[in-house]
Parts: structure tokens; sequence; C-alpha cells
């Protein structure tokens, strides 16, 4: 009898990890489409669609050229949750113009509008919204370095992993990894996060400013919904995960501040440890403190350290640039 208990014990706990597992990891799979056959086509067909969208000002798509054909290297930047190109636009401008680098700044879905639609968009319609982008990236640089805040340093990390053939860098901007509370840790952990999405609908976002910095709302969403947060979730369950890390094998820039309240610093720094597994991180990875600093670090909505930042990246791109093709 005992045996055919202890059976049923195993039986259970392995169907258990299965559904946790299931729950946990969420699956994903890029389907290849056509691209068009040139940039300004791609930029244009964009910015029609986040017209009807009725994007915000300053938060649809944006493309900084430098030249009408490629450029030495190229940045793809990727926003935050919640957030838009306002968070890393002032400072990678400024780092872009030293370097005539062209950049494009894309939206990821569901942001730039209302909360509602922010609902609506998935772990999948960001990363088909990335990879996009990145592969049409060839088309505006011989090097590209793919930038990203956030969520959209997770983005970034994802691409990094799985595209290096298309990627001579990655700039990783207060990655999200995790987040620092560990109460919210534990909150926003499956199966739990659903019950408190029910109960709990609304988020109200920290101000990334002072109030009286007034118009940062109009890049941020105030308010989203508590269960849009689920795609934030679905994307670290994906993406923040030792095998991701660990095939990193191109060039990697982590800007941190140690005092940052919603990501966690000390998970920044073990994952930036992990990249490229047993061999080793590649020899030009540069971890910088910025200091003064906070979660958003290249806005001109946020407290920065802006010259140590702007010259960061400048360097990182000059090294990386300095790297023969192999």
């Amino acid at each position: 009898m005992k045996p055919a208990i202890t059976l049923l014990v195993i039986i259970f706990a392995a169907a258990a990890y299965a559904l946790y597992y299931r729950l946990a990891v969420p699956s994903y799979e890029y389907r290849e489409a056509p691209l068009p056959s040139s940039f300004g086509e791609f930029y244009r067909n964009k910015l029609a669609a986040s017209r009807a969208l009725a994007v915000r000002p300053g938060n649809e798509e944006k493309l900084v050229r430098y030249s009408t054909g490629k450029t030495p290297v190229a940045f793809l930047y990727i926003h935050g949750y919640g957030a838009s190109r306002a968070e890393g636009e002032y400072l990678l401008d400024m780092a872009a113009k030293r370097l005539k680098a062209n950049t494009y700044y894309l939206r990821l879905p569901g942001h730039g509008t209302n909360k509602e639609d922010q609902l609506k968009a998935t772990m999948g319609a960001h990363l088909d919204e990335s990879i996009t982008a990145l592969r049409m990236m060839e088309k505006l640089g011989e090097k590209v370095i793919v930038a990203g805040s956030s969520m959209g340093g997770l983005i970034a990390t994802y691409l990094a992993s799985y595209y290096p053939d298309r990627i001579a860098a990655v700039m990783l901007v207060s990655p999200y990894y995790d987040f620092n509370d560990a109460s919210a840790r534990l909150l926003y952990h499956y199966p739990l996060f659903r019950v408190i999405t029910a109960l709990k609908p609304i988020r109200v976002s920290p101000a990334p400013v002072p109030p009286e910095a007034d118009n940062w709302t109009k890049y941020w969403y105030r308010e989203q919904y508590l269960a849009s947060t689920a795609q934030l979730v679905d994307l670290r369950g994906l993406i923040a995960r030792d095998d991701v890390y660990e095939k990193i094998s191109v060039p990697s820039l982590l800007l941190y501040y140690d005092g940052d309240e919603a990501a966690s610093v000390p998970r920044m720094k073990e994952a930036f440890d992990q990249f490229g597994g047993a061999a080793g991180g590649n020899p030009l990875n540069r971890a910088v403190a910025i200091t003064p600093g906070d979660h958003v670090l290249l806005s001109k909505y946020a407290k920065t350290d802006e010259k140590r930042v702007v010259k960061e990246i400048v360097e990182f791109a000059r090294t990386v640039l300095a790297v023969k093709n192999k």
C-alpha cells in the first residue's frame, strides 16, 4: 500500500510542478513575415498605424537619421512598461548626435494611447514588435546597438541572447529582471498574481520626477490596470533565466542606480555576471553605477548624471565600433 501512496504522491507532485512550470515559464515563437523594402517605408507604416490609434504626440515612433544610408553604428531603443520614448530619447539623442548614429525609437503595443489599450497588450506583441524592428535595423547601421530601459532592458536581453548575429552590442538601462520590493516579487508571482489583479484592478504609477515637474504624464501612464502587468510578469518568466543570460556573448553595457526602488539592482548584477556562461562575459562588458540617479536614467524627466551617462554611451559605442567584424 505504501509504494502505491508514494507513487501517487510523486505523480501528483510532478503534475503540480508541470502546471506551475507552464504558468511560470510562458512560451513564445516569432513568426517571420515579409518586411518593407526600405526603413523609410517601415517607419511611415508605423506612424500611420500610430495615427490611426490616436497615439499622443511625443509617444509615437521616432527616427533620427544622420545619413540616408547606413551609419557606422545605429541604435534601436526600447522603452519600458507604461512609458514611451521619453524614457530614453533625451540622453540617447545626445549620444547619437556625437556619434552621428541613425537611431530608431519603437513604440511598444498598448503604449502612448490609454490604459484600455495597454490592458490588451501581450508579451508576444511586445516581442514581435521588437524583433521586427531589429530585423529592419540592418538598413540603418553597419553595426546595431540595442538599448532598453526597464522592461525594454528585459526585451533587449532577449534580443541579445537569441539574435547575436543581428546585434553588435546591447545597452541595458535599469533592466527589469525582478522587482526591488520583496513583497512585490511575491504578489506578482503565479498564480497569486491572478487573484491580486481581481481584488485591486487599478495600479497607480509612482512619478519619475517631482510633482512640480509637470507634463510627465503625457509620456507615462499615471494609472494602469493592474492586470496589464501580466505582460511584464510573462516577459520576466520567459527572459529572466540563467539559460537566457548565459547565451549573451555580445558586448554589454549595464547602467544602473544603486538606490533603484523599482527594479532589483542585485538581480541586475547577478544576471550580468552570468552573461557568457562558463566561457565568461565579453571582455568589453561594463557595469556602471550612475549617481545621482533613479530607476529612469536617460530622461529629462528624471534625476540623473547626464554628462556621465552620455559619456559612457559614447565611449561604449566607440569601443564597439573599433572591434573588427568576424
